[in-house]
């Protein structure tokens, strides 16, 4: 008898739910991994910069007090995980980036512009679907996942 093994896409978004857990912020905890080749090569939680107090630790959300989007001191799980890419000298083009919330446009630019080939997402209930739709036009290969799987 043959044992059902995961698909390597069920695995990989297994990770991201346990990489969310890291997350700092108060309002959405979110993952990110990086797959080239079938290897996990980085991945990223959303939270802010390094050296910034923790929201968490806080009890203060730095996006509600900063009013405004651009002055937040946040990153999103994708940029932290690219950015992890960057630092280590690790070429992402032609990977997957795996994510357990929908991509907001500003990150959807850096997976273009990165060359991924493909972006595993779990889609958010308010999500205006605008960095998926931005994804497609640029050629991004874009698979919804569940959200009971």
């Amino acid at each position: 008898m043959a044992i059902q093994r995961p698909s390597f896409d069920e695995v990989y978004m297994d990770v991201v739910e346990v990489i969310s857990r890291r997350s700092t912020c108060l309002r959405k905890k979110v993952g990110a991994v990086v797959v080239v080749d079938r290897r996990i090569i980085s991945h990223g939680y959303n939270g802010v910069v390094s050296g910034e107090a923790h929201c968490c630790d806080t009890g203060v959300c730095l996006k509600i007090q900063a009013g405004r989007e651009d002055f937040k001191p946040c990153m999103h799980a994708e940029q932290n995980a690219v950015c992890l890419c960057a630092k280590r000298g690790l070429a992402v083009r032609g990977g997957i980036i795996y994510v357990n919330a929908d991509i907001c446009v500003t990150c959807a630019k850096l997976i273009v512009s990165c060359e991924f080939s493909r972006a595993v997402v779990r889609r958010d209930y308010k999500s205006t679907g605008e960095g998926i739709d931005f994804l497609l036009k640029y050629g991004v290969q874009v698979d919804l996942w569940p959200s009971g799987k």
